[in-house]
């Protein structure tokens, strides 16, 4: 579904692309935007936290933008950047505590703590390299803040923001409450004696030079402990790096970046965007890229935390859901706050599949714009070519899914479907489909499933019970288990059971109670008639009988 630029973009990237395309001026300067060959789109991740998928929705976005403009017919790619030269902060939950001896150096600088790869950085960008690029559907180069500053890429853009530092000074300053101090520099060294690089505290720049002494930095919850040093840092040989408010200028430049994403606390006024929007074009004669600002993905309404416990990692999200289903979550309205719980994954999927519905044109939508854009969210969210295949509802999935294990038993999930008239005619590709979907879901109930989704049917009804029940609720069960053995679909039988229990003077919520602690000994659970005929209406019959006898 190629994008016509010429004509008004609906979807959000599209936008974004066509912004991007048709710019002709700086926004600071009174100067041309050049011809690009090639339109990069830079995402990045600090490498000193917790990679959780959090930090996927910066990448995906990156990504969809990157898709809008190849699908505008111009060539672009995608880099991913680890800013691992930011300092370790605190001591992550499962890393030693006398790992507090490293706080303030560079993540690439420190040891792994679990023996397997050359630094903590490393450890953490391959465990989320394992996974990284299941969630992305083109090509995407990826580089390394350390490596860049040792190789020398950043010298060019360390020197003139250096000779310009009086201006840099003057852009810093029209942001800031109290202007900066004489000595300043935008240069942060690594101190030679420690290796730490929060410490180093810079008393006088002579030359280009930057003289520092190693003290104290408090960060929220730990200190970093300066070693008292007192050295002379040469920024040329990239022993340190740049404040992030010109270092991020020097990153657009350095890779000729068009777009990039950032959190939604980056478009006020007063924040590190512009301070490097205004550097880059003023002192590295680049233009600000188009931003891409979104809001933060929640989880059950609180930021994610490693310490309060509620982060989930891109594997956690692979076991019981597949990558497109966490690109669409990212790829609707990026400025709306979303929260996301295991609870309600089913609703995800439920929205997914209504749009894969209107997609195929199985399902029509009277409007035309938002039947495109609800097409183009659901093509762009696709790993490759959008392929129509068998839907069934994650709540329904869960159930069969418990009752016949799709590992060992999906000949009789697959038949149980048909019976239940969710799945027809079944080809080779619908049944692997399907099986995922099981899959999924049978995780998605081991792991996350609320209590009343979880399936454990009684193998007989306790005579405790059956005492429990007056002679009309006996009845009711009575009728219930003999019409139980006629011929129903999920919606009739649903509405037979409230006709049983009217007739019958009983409280509707009180005789679905009855039925629930008789099949699965508690007081709710999955909607009841299209969980009995998904369970089997013979070993229903049983236990009613049991009750009705």
């Amino acid at each position: 579904m190629a994008v016509d630029v010429k004509e008004s973009p609906l979807f959000w990237a599209d936008k974004i692309a066509r912004e991007v395309i048709d710019r002709k001026k700086f926004r600071y300067l009174d100067k041309q935007i050049p011809t690009f060959d090639k339109f990069v789109v830079k995402t990045s991740a600090s490498i000193s936290g917790v990679l959780h998928i959090g930090r996927l929705s910066d990448t995906i976005r990156g990504e969809s933008v990157v898709r809008a403009l190849i699908d505008s017919g111009v060539k672009a790619e995608l880099i991913w950047v680890a800013e691992d030269m930011d300092p370790l902060r605190k001591v992550p939950k499962g890393v030693p505590e006398g790992y507090e001896k490293y706080i303030g150096m560079p993540v690439t600088d420190i040891p792994d703590p679990f023996g397997c790869h050359n630094s903590y950085a490393e450890h953490n960008k391959a465990e989320y390299f394992k996974v990284i690029d299941q969630f992305v559907g083109v090509r995407m180069k990826k580089y390394s803040m350390r490596e860049e500053y040792k190789k020398g890429s950043f010298r060019p853009y360390i020197k003139k923001i250096l000779e310009n530092i009086d201006k840099v000074r003057e852009i810093l300053n029209k942001y800031r409450t109290t202007p900066l101090e004489k000595n300043w520099s935008p240069w942060t060294p690594v101190c030679e004696n420690c290796g730490k690089i929060i410490t180093p505290r810079i008393i006088g720049v002579e030359e280009g030079i930057v003289k520092y002494v190693c003290e104290d930095y408090a960060f929220k919850s730990y200190t970093a402990k300066g070693c008292g040093y007192k050295g002379d840092n040469d920024p040329l040989e990239g022993n340190g790096k740049l404040m992030w408010k010109s270092e991020w200028a020097a990153q657009w430049a350095r890779w000729k970046v068009v777009a990039e994403g950032a959190g939604k606390e980056y478009q006020v006024p007063m924040s590190a965007w512009w301070v490097n929007a205004e550097i880059v074009e003023h002192i590295l004669s680049f233009p600000m890229p188009v931003p891409i600002f979104y809001e933060h993905l929640m989880i059950d309404g609180v930021k994610m935390s490693a310490s309060l416990g509620n982060v989930v990692y891109p594997k956690d999200w692979l076991e019981v859901a597949p990558a497109e289903l966490l690109r669409f979550l990212y790829n609707k309205k990026l400025m709306k706050t979303r929260s996301f719980s295991w609870r309600y994954l089913p609703n995800l999927y439920d929205e997914y599949d209504r749009h894969a519905d209107v997609y195929f044109d199985r399902v029509k939508v009277a409007n035309e714009k938002e039947r495109e854009h609800i097409k183009r969210l659901f093509e762009i969210s696709q790993l490759g070519k959008p392929k129509a295949c068998v839907t069934i509802p994650f709540s329904f999935a869960a159930i069969i899914a418990q009752i016949h294990n799709p590992a060992k038993s999906l000949d009789k999930a697959i038949e149980l479907l048909r019976f239940t008239g969710h799945v027809d005619k079944v080809g080779k590709e619908d049944k692997e489909e399907i099986r995922k979907r099981l899959m999924y879901a049978r995780r998605w109930a081991e792991k996350y499933a609320p209590e009343d989704m979880k399936i454990r049917i009684r193998e007989s009804v306790p005579p405790k019970l059956i005492c429990s029940l007056s002679d009309k609720e006996k009845n009711a069960i009575k009728v219930f288990a003999k019409d139980l053995a006629k011929e129903w679909n999920e919606q009739s039988l649903q509405y037979r059971i409230f006709e049983i229990a009217k007739e019958n003077g009983i409280d509707v919520k009180r005789f679905f109670k009855i039925c629930y602690q008789i099949i699965l000994g508690k007081d709710y659970g999955p909607k009841l008639g299209p969980f009995i005929l998904a369970v089997g209406k013979e070993k229903i019959i049983a236990l009613l009988s049991e009750v009705g006898s």
